[in-house]
């Protein structure tokens, strides 16, 4: 958001009249409409009163009645502080690319994992090529997958994203991508049978039916999570920019997703949005496609959970919380920040879609937890349900998080460096590691036999 220059602001000052100030700056807030026409946000006020009415326009309710993470990014950016945003301190960030620009960078916004920098970027050159002429395969099995639920669809056999064939050839395109997803199902528990006894089900249901809440959350880490979440659960319902309802092939597919369309910029579109929400909740019964929402309403580096919105909660329903931890040698966390060699700088989408591309697997784990049946009082009170899921669901990441690294190649292989998953050279690495740690108690005896 650059600046007008003083000799255009003197410019526009002297040909507008005193009562209609110049529009000195339009900062755009949203995606297009249904007509095409393009969504404002629009200051007509200069010098001070400038920064008051921009902080007023980017305080715009969202969803759940803040300020939506475009606008507070946007903010911090300019240095312009929101009513109630509370910024944690952090260490001051020199932005790459962007020109030396400072920033409050909050902890959840930096990304520590491994990525491939310097001449390492050279070997990202073959599994790249690879990748386009995987995605001709894969692209060309999602379409003909596609094609055959369509076929079905017209005889009366059900939606095409409901169809067997459909969903393989989806996961079939995202294999192609190189995105290898685990996923373990938690036992329900005391869960499974309090859902049977609330939804009127004569057995209780399995723990992989992901049909029994009429909500899915999950924490958000990257661009990659929606797609890998919507091929492992069946194409559950998600909410989308509207923007993305024009886009080819996808747009369409979206719609018969049965996805809930938002304008960001439209604050009435934001309340629909809500409703929508509410609605879904209210007409769902067990067996319907649950909706995914990722509450915490950005992505983040992985580590923690952040607050979440209160906007999956309002209904007062059971949600089904989902965590993801990405396990590769590239970590696709799209996070404002990365820290390299102890020092934090900016990054770019165009850096993260390279590095998706210069790697050859990307695997990851889905864990899913036992249904979260809200209280009398979390079901009155959709901020304090929000907190409680979220606090839930932060214990469990660290949980799941030591559990994978205990049981992860990179322990196994003594690395300090890189993914949990397998690297080229673990093998020899947890071979020579063993042998080391066998000779030493091989050694160790004799000393202890002596001491006795």
């Amino acid at each position: 958001l650059p600046p007008p220059s003083p000799s255009k602001l003197a410019m526009a000052t002297e040909s507008e009249p005193p009562q209609q100030p110049p529009i000195l700056c339009r900062v755009r807030s949203g995606s297009a409409d249904e007509q095409g026409e393009e969504d404002w946000i629009v200051c007509e006020s200069e010098g001070p009163s400038f920064e008051a009415e921009l902080v007023r326009a980017l305080s715009l309710p969202g969803l759940d009645g803040e300020p939506g993470p475009a606008s507070v990014a946007l903010a911090r950016q300019l240095s312009l502080s929101l009513p109630g945003e509370a910024l944690q301190p952090g260490p001051s960030a020199t932005s790459g690319g962007y020109g030396q620009t400072s920033a409050e960078v909050r902890e959840w916004d930096v990304s520590h994992g491994p990525r491939k920098a310097g001449l390492s970027k050279l070997a990202m050159v073959v599994p790249a090529v690879t990748r386009v002429a995987a995605n001709l395969v894969g692209g060309t099995l999602a379409t003909t997958g596609y094609a055959v639920g369509k076929m079905g669809e017209t005889i009366g056999v059900g939606k095409a994203v409901d169809s067997a064939v459909f969903r393989a050839g989806f996961t079939a395109w995202m294999w192609s991508n190189g995105i290898f997803p685990t996923v373990k199902y938690e036992p329900l528990g005391s869960a499974g049978g309090d859902i049977a006894a609330q939804q009127g089900l004569r057995a209780t249901p399995s723990a992989e039916d992901m049909t029994t809440t009429p909500v899915i959350v999950s924490n958000h880490i990257c661009y990659l999570d929606g797609l890998v979440l919507a091929a492992v659960f069946g194409a559950p319902k998600i909410v989308a920019m509207a923007g993305a309802r024009k886009t080819p092939v996808m747009g369409k597919l979206m719609q018969e997703m049965e996805v809930i369309f938002v304008e960001r910029g439209d604050k009435d579109s934001r309340q629909a949005t809500l409703d929508a929400i509410v609605g879904h909740c209210e007409n769902w019964s067990p067996g319907k496609r649950p909706l995914l929402i990722f509450p915490e309403g950005t992505t983040t580096n992985g580590e923690d959970v952040i607050d979440f919105k209160k906007g999956a909660f309002a209904a007062g329903k059971p949600v089904r919380p989902v965590l993801l931890v990405y396990t590769g040698q590239f970590d696709p966390a799209t996070t404002t920040f990365i820290e390299r060699r102890g020092e934090i700088e900016k990054t770019t989408d165009a850096e993260w879609g390279m590095q998706v591309m210069g790697h050859f697997v990307h695997s990851l784990h889905v864990r899913v937890l036992p249904p979260y049946i809200p209280s009398a009082d979390e079901r009155a009170d959709p901020g304090l349900f929000a907190n409680n899921v979220r606090a839930h669901m932060s214990t469990e990441l660290a949980r799941v998080r030591a559990e994978l690294t205990n049981r992860s190649w990179k322990e196994a292989a003594g690395r300090e460096e890189g993914g949990l998953g397998y690297k080229f050279g673990d093998f020899t690495r947890m071979s020579v590691r063993r042998l080391r740690q066998t000779l030493g108690a091989c050694v160790s005896r004799p000393h202890e036999g002596q001491g006795r």
